[in-house]
C-alpha cells in the first residue's frame, strides 16, 4: 500500500466515522426529544 493510498483511506475513514457519529447524535437527540413528549404528554 503506496502513502497515498494509506491517506486517501485515512481520510475516507474519518469520513465516514463522522457520519456515523452524526446519525447517532441525531438518533440520541431524536429519542431523548421522544421520551421528554412522552413524560410530559
Amino acid at each position: 500500500m503506496s502513502r497515498a493510498n494509506l491517506s486517501m483511506f485515512e481520510a475516507d475513514l474519518s469520513a465516514s466515522w463522522l457520519n456515523l457519529q452524526r446519525i447517532l447524535n441525531f438518533y440520541s437527540l431524536k429519542n431523548l426529544a421522544s421520551n421528554e413528549l412522552f413524560i410530559y404528554s
